[in-house]
């Protein structure tokens, strides 16, 4: 897949595509896409909170769905935290592995729609 860097607005792809389109999927609250409101993060409201195991768990959970749903190409192994302090700072390293063509094989890209005439077909992927 291929996209445009947000920053430059330059061609982008491979895993620095994959890097932005996580970071934009982590950074964005849920609904505040125009044209896509059921992308973003509903994790972004424990912002402020403490960092309690609840909440660090409640975060993971939801990032890690977030990745499942959202970013075929890349999956999450494992989270491994590196620190977390009174003020709530939390610092984490996601593990995992990139996966190019996950895509392909990604569940919703197995059916296709097709609409002929005002007629919608819907077909299972060969």
């Amino acid at each position: 897949m291929v996209g445009i860097n947000a920053a430059t607005g330059k061609v982008l792809s491979g895993f620095p595509h994959v890097e932005q389109c996580l970071q934009k999927l982590f950074d964005t609250g849920l609904a505040q896409r125009i044209m896509r409101e059921w992308v973003g993060n509903p994790g972004t409201k424990l912002i402020g909170e403490n960092a309690t195991e609840r909440n660090i768990l409640s975060w993971a959970t939801i990032v890690w769905t977030l990745v499942e749903i959202y970013e075929p190409r890349y999956r999450i192994l494992r989270f491994e935290p590196n620190s977390v302090d009174r003020s709530g700072t939390f610092d984490v390293t996601l593990v995992g592995e990139h996966r190019p063509y996950g895509h392909k094989n990604w569940q919703q890209s197995n059916v296709f729609v097709s609409v002929v005439d005002d007629v919608v077909t819907v077909k299972q992927a060969a």
